[in-house]
């Protein structure tokens, strides 16, 4: 999630250069035949091409809509669960107690550590697969940071980390690890009361509990794997391209049309009509930023720069937790990087 007060001009200039590069080659190539070699057909009028500029703003604006929605959606979720971890480190140090301190003590850390576990499993798992290339460094659209930092949810070893051996092993063999740490915390809890260290209506009131943490990674994991409407993204990229690929030709007889009234002939016509590109370039180049920026926020868990930032939630839920342990090892926040946090 980009955090700075303005995107950096360096980072709009990688993700769009070839972009601009290929504008500013169709036009100077559609004001050549025009203007040089004499192709005067190329030349069409404005007003169609108008309309379907009107009509892929609205279509863009649709999709941006649509997009952010599922962006805001993820957040929402992310929220809940940051909301609910705190919940479960509440009722793990008021609901458990035990007459031997030292087996309490490492009861309550059992169960807070695997839901730390639990919370870097769910995002390794969502940031496990992208549709996003990969980069060494940081893009607005289109890459996702490589990273070697486990804190950034690319490796198992991301969760693995806050679980015993043994455990780790055994997760190992599942597709599915996120899901079998929180049953996992069931099964804890039902050994507790077997041997009536947690009473029965507080057992009810953790597994409603474990029950909402089943729900909120059902909830991400239908955002991960029901992809934004094919229809809608594929057709927003192919009208926008429609409209940049005729946005000069309609230009061409405006542009003639203006030469003709200042009455301009020889070398200061051609410099007046090849002022048409970079006023084609900067058109094309604003409704080719909109269809990005709907793009970017289609998949919010692919760990690119515009997505939730899972990662640093997941920090902060392992400092809230391990602080109700009064941990030693409380590890930093973390920070952004280039104005983004991942």
């Amino acid at each position: 999630m980009y955090i700075r007060g303005g995107i950096r001009a360096r980072h709009l200039f990688y993700d769009s250069w070839r972009f601009v590069l290929i504008a500013t080659i169709w036009s100077t190539f559609i004001v050549t035949l025009y203007e040089i070699v004499g192709i005067e057909l190329l030349a069409i009028p404005i007003l169609p091409v108008s309309t379907i500029g009107i009509a892929v703003s609205l279509y863009l604006g649709f999709k941006s809509s649509s997009s952010y929605a599922r962006w805001w959606e993820a957040r929402m979720i992310w929220g809940e669960i940051i909301n609910k971890s705190r919940a479960w480190s509440n009722y793990i140090h008021n609901m458990i107690e035990m007459e031997d301190e030292e087996e309490q003590t490492r009861t309550r850390r059992d169960l807070i550590m695997r839901h730390i576990a639990w919370v870097n499993a769910l995002a390794y798992q969502l940031r496990k697969t992208s549709r996003l290339k990969e980069s060494e460094h940081s893009h607005i659209f289109d890459y996702r940071r490589k990273f070697s930092d486990l804190s950034f949810h690319q490796h198992a070893r991301s969760y693995e980390r806050h679980l015993d051996d043994q455990e780790a092993e055994v997760l190992s063999h599942y597709s599915n690890p996120a899901t079998h740490l929180i049953r996992h915390q069931g099964e804890r809890l039902r050994e507790l009361v077997n041997a009536e260290k947690l009473g029965d209506r507080r057992y009810v009131e953790m597994m409603n509990l474990i029950s909402d943490f089943y729900d909120f990674q059902g909830k991400c994991e239908r955002i991960k794997n029901t992809p934004f409407p094919r229809q809608i993204a594929v057709f927003g990229q192919i009208f926008t391209w429609i409209f940049i690929l005729l946005l000069p030709l309609a230009f061409l007889e405006t542009f003639a049309r203006e030469l003709a009234a200042h009455k301009l002939y020889g070398i200061h016509a051609l410099e007046y009509m090849f002022s048409l590109v970079p006023f084609t370039v900067l058109i094309s180049w604003i409704f080719f930023m909109m269809e990005k920026v709907a793009d970017s926020s289609e998949d919010p868990f692919e760990g690119g720069a515009n997505d939730v930032p899972i990662s640093t939630l997941c920090r902060a839920i392992e400092i809230d937790l391990r602080q109700s342990l009064n941990d030693k090892h409380v590890p930093p926040p973390l920070r952004s990087i280039d104005g983004i946090l991942y």
